[in-house]
């Protein structure tokens, strides 16, 4: 006999009752994506950085060469200038002093209606009773004046007198010394002299003392005012010769010789407008900006040329130089992913920056964000 088992079964289940298993799946794994995306969006668009680059006005100067003269100058410029000759008189150093005579040039007056003869030697006494003596004799004309030499009666400073108004004739009656007297305008002088031995040194300094007064004579020459700034000078060909040889003890020296002075007078405008263009060439690229000085640049003469009628000037010009915020060398995309040492290393290679400041955040973040939204980057001037 066959034994029974009795057999169970689930009830039949709808046809569309199982997918329904499989969506919820989809739908939490879907959920859960969004979620983790979400938070991922949400923490990079926390990610901030703010880079803050101290800069220093930087003081620069360029020193350049221009010719003037020539019809393609790049500076508008009048090209002069004129031969001048001196003659002067000098003293050798570390000399000693020696009494000598005292000599000069006094006016004889007559105030009578006759002509009154003078004597060589005939005195002359100051007010401070220093004697002089008539070098030659004179004639002093009726009603009249007349110019002579005269010389100290001794050696010595004594006879080293200013000018006089009176000297009086003691050869003279009373009477005649209240007509018939003389006056100087000019010194006494040679009452001592100085004595040396003339070395080089002499020479050559006397020769830089001439030029400088071939500088002025030159200058007066060409009637410059002396406040014109925009005229320069040099002295150029100087032929100098000395009377007396190195090594000879002498009282004095005389050195003469002639030069020629050139003048440059410029047009400020275009002499400061082609300063302007060299000093922005300095900078190679667009990293700095730079601030011209106010005023003018300084200028002098170098050189000149006489046949050509050209000259070269020297011009010093300067301003000041700082970071340009506007630098591709500042452009966000050089920092991202860099950590705070990195940037501040490449930061402070370049020229005019003095100090680096990199905040991120959130606190936890190690590295500029690589979105350039979220990067900022600040240059500020210090002092």
């Amino acid at each position: 006999m066959t034994p029974y088992r009795r057999q169970t079964s689930l009830p039949p289940q709808p046809p569309h009752a199982q997918p329904v298993y499989f969506y919820k799946i989809i739908a939490l794994t879907f959920l859960c994506l969004t979620i983790v995306l979400l938070g991922l969006v949400i923490f990079m668009s926390s990610k901030r950085a703010v880079i803050t680059i101290e800069t220093k006005m930087s003081p620069i100067d360029i020193t350049r060469s221009v010719t003037v003269g020539a019809q393609d100058s790049a500076v508008v410029a009048v090209v002069s200038s004129t031969r001048v000759s001196l003659s002067e008189t000098f003293a050798p150093t570390g000399s000693k002093e020696e009494p000598g005579v005292a000599i000069g040039v006094v006016t004889l007056h007559n105030d009578t209606a006759l002509d009154q003869p003078l004597i060589a030697t005939t005195r002359l006494l100051t007010t401070d009773n220093v004697l002089f003596r008539l070098k030659d004799r004179v004639t002093v004309p009726a009603n009249g004046t007349v110019e002579t030499a005269v010389y100290a009666d001794v050696e010595g400073a004594t006879g080293n007198v200013g000018s006089q108004k009176l000297f009086t004739i003691p050869g003279l009656t009373e009477a005649k010394q209240k007509v018939i007297y003389a006056s100087s305008d000019s010194d006494m002088t040679g009452g001592v002299k100085t004595i040396g031995v003339l070395s080089q040194h002499d020479v050559d300094k006397a020769k830089t003392a001439l030029a400088e007064k071939f500088l002025a004579k030159g200058k007066t020459a060409f009637a410059v005012a002396a406040d014109d700034a925009s005229a320069v000078f040099v002295v150029s060909d100087e032929e100098v010769t000395t009377d007396a040889e190195i090594g000879v003890e002498v009282d004095g020296f005389v050195v003469s010789g002639m030069a020629t002075v050139a003048m440059v007078n410029y047009d400020e405008e275009s002499l400061l407008s082609w300063a302007q263009d060299k000093l922005f060439s300095r900078a190679v690229d667009n990293s700095e900006i730079i601030q011209p000085q106010e005023g003018l640049p300084t200028v002098t003469l170098s050189s000149f040329d006489a046949q050509r009628g050209t000259a070269e000037l020297s011009v010093v010009y300067g301003g000041q130089a700082a970071l340009n915020p506007d630098s591709d060398k500042l452009d966000k995309s050089l920092f991202f992913g860099q950590t705070k040492d990195e940037v501040r290393r490449y930061l402070l290679t370049l020229d005019h920056v003095h100090g680096v400041d990199v905040k991120l955040s959130p606190a936890w973040i190690r590295s500029v964000p690589s979105v350039s939204d979220h990067v900022r980057v600040i240059v500020k001037k210090v002092q």
